[in-house]
């Protein structure tokens, strides 16, 4: 609406209005009605009541005036006044229109609707318009020359608008134009249609309207068709032809501002921060602030090359950003714009990933607030800061901002990109705000500590330490301190000091760190880390060696302020441990024991408990050894056999029986020792001890000529040292055998042959047949026998044949012996000390043969019996002659002495033969002086053989009494005295085995025989 039509619109209300309100005024008094409606600054409520008023004294003023105007439109229809009465009707209720509008608008506000119910809920603003529309149609039907008819025309058209029927509303202003083509409405009608295609998208008709009214350059709306012009063609997609429309509206208003026209027609404002969105889309950002300074004298520029800024950082062209931005910095250093484009282009370098850069830029921005203070305008007393400058605020507020974003960003994702170093630009930035901090900034205490969390995870912890311990200073401040992050802080900065020191604590670090610990102690006695603060200055001390000093704090943390209903606290069980080991490295075992017992009734199971258990053992087996280093092997030796059997699971238990041992060797008590170690086996059949000490049993008792002990330890020592268990159960066999329990070692043998190979299983067969053999086991014997045969294992199994052989000739089985005999003679292979033999059991039963031959016969009778007795005798010769051809030398003597015995046993029985019937004196003198002729080359023969036989026995230095035997046999034939008047048999010593006394430390039972239950007895 033009300025004119405003002004015709509103006259006749206007003067309406303050009629009323004069009489307003005069009813109420000095106070005033003005006074009374006249809004108070921040009172909104109160406002918006005295606005209510306000309308309804105007609608009764109207409802006045129109009820005035009525009366008039009767009185004066049909005259000259008709059409004014008509208008200023029309243009009244244009005026209620407006107070309708007021209603409308509060019609939800409960209050206005309290104080007005009636006028608020029949408001409506449409139908006094359309009333006003009415008496305008009346005017244009019947007074078509009606001197204000283009005001007319002009408010028809504006009512329209109100209703939202553009289309009337254009009809009626075209008219204006068309009919009232001098009217002074003319621009404003070219503005309004202007504006009503404007608004539906139709450009350039707008246009063509907007630029119709540069015909008219002494209008008000001038500068108003070009602005719309510019946004005509900006909207044709030519903004290049509407940046020369803006550039236009700027010349006419500085010609405006030059000849002090009203400034409402200046709208270089307007055009330079419409120009920003228009320079985006067509001008290059390099000449951005040239552009704008050229085209904005006498206006600050920076402030629409900031909407510039802000247009281009809209659509996300960030590099334009930072190009007007540093250009500003460049070419218009001393604008007051200058801290908001360092604050820009700081973020401006966020946006794109630089946090170098920005860090930088703050740096830069801090230079410029420190250079560019405000001048004070007063004069500071002593002590007091001058006001803070906006540029430190705001280099204080991005600093912080900057700081925890890219702090939180570096916590998140580390090093996200390659465009600088977060942590690094994120401390700097934090060093910048507490470089500009305001000393009453609440929110310091909290970036303080995100600060000191940021240097604390890069490791550095010194300083961390120094500003954790900065919060409590904020606090001392009167700043509002968070309680969790209070005691999160004193707490960080005693740890970050620790961090820092390492293991390396130096006096003075201590001294800090004890400070910062009685700090949170006293501030926080219930807090979190109150136990891992005490645990810590007691392992300081720990570790400097102040044991006394530590010690008592270990025990306090360890036992008196954390029992078994809590859950175990990592720093309680290292107390614990510690104290523990503070006791060991003071030697007091028995301290420890005592501990852990305490401990062991606290903690019921779990790895605590373990772990405790261990320790307790340890020390108890520690105990014990000192009593050994000092001489107590009596107290010490019961001890370690205590020990082992408590605690007989632990890896400590074998070794405490093993130590018990090895000091009963030590002392003397070897049947003691040896029986501690046969009892080891038992208890702790899995020590690794076990092999060692079976091994010294077994060697105690084979000294000690127990020999059956010795077995026993023996077989238990198989089961230990699997490698050797065969080697071990035969030697036991052995000790058997040597002790009498022949049948066991037999048993022993064979089993350990059943499984042997080669040579070993041999032996073993061997063994077992010699003790078979004397202990008449012939099962055994057989059985020997009857593998050698299936194996054919020779000369074994020949052997066997040859002693069952010689066996039964013993027994007087002759037959047998023969027979079993004649089995090995035919074996060329064997060798000649068993074909000897087996010849020399066959030549016995000749003997014997021979020998049994009886030679009683009557005188017919001699010759034949002779003759048989000879033939026996050749046999039997026959028989000893063939085994001495076989050179062994045992046999070969024997052969030759029982044959020379033969042949003197033949000449003897000749001579001494009887006969049945007597003979006379000559026939027995000539038979005798026969058989002398016969006997004597016999004897002859038998002296030979025995001379021979003992040759033999010298010359194979046969030492088994042959020698001497056969020499005592010589001499008698020879009719020699003999010193030696016969063979004295010495029989074999016996085994008398020594008598040890036992110990009170020993049972007297058999070590084998006891049980596990008696032995811990």
């Amino acid at each position: 609406m033009s300025f004119t039509s405003r002004l015709a619109i509103g006259t006749f209300a206007i003067f309406s209005l303050a009629s009323q309100l004069a009489v307003a005024k005069t009813q109420t008094g000095d106070s005033g009605v003005e006074k009374e409606l006249r809004f108070q600054e921040g009172d909104e409520s109160g406002n918006e009541i005295k606005a209510l008023k306000t309308e309804l004294l105007v609608t009764s003023s109207e409802k006045k005036a129109l009820a005035q105007l009525l009366r008039l439109e009767q009185k004066y229809a049909g005259s000259r006044m008709e059409p004014e009465i008509l208008f200023r009707l029309a243009e009244l209720y244009m005026r209620r229109a407006r107070s309708e509008r007021f209603f409308e608008v509060h019609r939800g506000d409960r209050q206005i609707m309290s104080f007005a119910p009636e006028e608020v809920k029949g408001a409506s603003e449409s139908n006094e318009i359309r009333k006003a529309i009415a008496y305008y149609d009346r005017i244009t039907g019947q007074f078509p020359h009606f001197r204000m008819m283009d005001v007319v025309e002009f408010n028809t058209g504006y009512a329209y608008q109100q209703l939202g029927q553009d289309q009337a509303a254009e009809a009626h202003f075209r008219r204006l134009i068309t009919d009232h083509g001098s009217s002074n409405l003319v621009p404003d009608s070219y503005l309004a249609v202007g504006e009503i295609n404007f608004k539906a998208h139709r450009y350039q008709v707008a246009l063509e309207n907007f630029k119709a009214i540069s015909k008219f350059p002494q209008s008000r709306v001038y500068p108003y068709g070009l602005y719309k012009a510019a946004w005509c063609y900006y909207d044709l997609q030519d903004a290049t032809s509407g940046m020369t429309q803006l550039e236009e509206v700027i010349r006419f208003g500085a010609r405006v501002a030059a000849n002090n026209w009203d400034s409402k027609l200046d709208l270089r404002k307007e055009a330079l921060a419409d120009l920003a969105l228009f320079y985006s889309d067509v001008k290059s950002p390099d000449g951005a602030v040239d552009y704008f300074i050229q085209h904005s004298e006498g206006i600050d520029s920076s402030i629409y090359l900031m909407k510039l800024v802000a247009i281009y950082k809209r659509h996300g062209k960030l590099t334009e950003v930072e190009t007007v931005l540093k250009q500003i910095l460049v070419k218009m250093p001393e604008s007051d714009a200058v801290p908001s484009v360092h604050e820009e282009l700081v973020w401006n370098y966020d946006r794109t990933k630089r946090p170098t850069a920005a860090v930088a830029q703050l740096v830069e921005f801090d230079n410029y607030c420190s250079t560019h203070q405000p001048p004070v305008a007063k004069k500071l007393k002593k002590g007091e800061q001058p006001p803070r400058s906006e540029c430190i605020t705001k280099i204080s507020e991005t600093s912080k901002k900057l700081a925890t974003k890219w702090h939180a960003t570096w916590k998140k994702f580390g090093e996200p990109t390659s465009a600088g170093d977060l942590a690094m630009s994120s401390e700097k930035a934090y060093r910048l705000y507490f470089k500009t901090a305001d000393a009453h900034d609440v929110e310091k205490p909290t970036v303080r500590y995100a600060f000191a969390e940021l240097m604390f995870s890069r490791g550095q912890f010194r300083e961390a330490s120094e500003i954790y311990a900065g919060v409590e200073g904020d606090k001392k401040a009167g700043l509002p301190v968070d309680p969790k992050v209070l005691q999160d802080s004193h707490y960080a900065a005693a740890l970050s000091l620790e961090k820092a020191v390492g293991d390396k604590w130096s006096d003075e670090d201590e001294q800090k760190f004890a400070a910062l610990a009685d700090r949170y102690l006293a501030q926080h006695p219930q807090g979190t880390f109150v136990l891992e603060l005490q645990f810590k200055r007691a392992y300081i001390a720990y570790e400097k060696g102040r044991y006394d000093e530590a010690a008592p704090i270990f025990k306090k943390i360890g036992w008196a302020h954390y029992p078994a209903s809590e859950p175990l606290n990592e720093k309680v069980a290292k107390a614990q441990d510690l104290y523990l080991d503070i006791l060991n490295i003071k030697k007091d075992f028995k301290g420890i024991k005592e501990a852990a017992k305490e401990l062991l009734a606290i903690y019921a199971g779990g790895n605590r408990t373990e772990q405790i258990g261990k320790i307790y053992r340890e020390a108890y087996f520690s105990e014990i050894q000192q009593l050994e280093e000092q001489g107590d092997a009596e107290s010490a030796i019961e001890a370690y056999k205590k020990f082992a059997l408590e605690n007989s699971k632990s890896e400590l238990a074998p070794k405490a029986w093993w130590n018990a041992s090895q000091l009963q060797f030590r002392i003397g008590d070897a049947t003691g020792g040896a029986n501690t170690c046969y009892q080891m086996h038992k208890l702790f059949p899995n020590s690794t001890k076990g092999k060692d000490c079976l091994t010294k049993a077994a060697t105690t008792f084979e000294a000690m000529a127990r020999l059956d002990l010795a077995a026993k330890v023996l077989l238990n020592l198989a089961e230990v040292d699997v490698d050797q268990q065969n080697h071990w159960r035969e030697v036991a066999a052995d000790f058997f055998a040597l002790s009498g329990a022949k049948d066991r070692a037999i048993s022993m043998y064979m089993k350990l042959a059943s499984t042997a190979k080669g040579d070993v299983q041999l032996a073993l067969y061997e063994k077992s047949a010699a003790l078979a053999k004397t202990s008449g086991d012939q099962a055994t014997l057989l059985t020997i026998e009857g593998y050698y045969s299936s194996q054919n294992i020779e000369p074994q199994a020949s052997r066997l044949f040859v002693e069952q052989a010689e066996q039964a000739f013993e027994k007087g089985d002759m037959t047998r012996a023969f027979n079993t005999a004649k089995r090995i003679i035919s074996r060329d292979t064997l060798p000649k000390e068993l074909l000897a033999r087996a010849r020399f059991v066959q030549a016995r039963v000749l003997e014997d043969e021979y020998r049994k031959q009886s030679v009683k016969a009557r005188v017919s009778s001699v010759g034949f019996v002779l003759a048989i007795k000879t033939e026996k005798l050749e046999k039997a010769q026959k028989a000893f002659q063939s085994a001495i051809h076989y050179a062994d030398p045992n046999i070969s003597v024997k052969a030759l002495s029982r044959l020379g015995d033969c042949y003197l046993d033949f000449a003897s029985t000749v001579r001494n033969m009887t006969f049945i019937a007597t003979l006379s004196t000559d026939d027995q003198k000539s038979f005798r002086a026969e058989i002398e002729q016969m006997a004597v080359p016999m004897e002859e023969k038998g002296v030979e053989s025995i001379n021979q036989a003992l040759e033999t026995a010298k010359k194979f230095q046969l030492r088994n009494g042959e020698i001497a035997e056969l020499q005592i046999a010589v001499n008698k034939l020879n009719m020699k005295n003999s010193p030696m008047t016969g063979i004295i048999k010495v029989a074999g010593p016996q085994i008398y085995l020594p008598a040890f006394e036992l110990t009170k430390r020993t049972s007297q039972r058999d070590p084998a025989s006891l049980t596990e239950k008696e032995i811990k007895q």
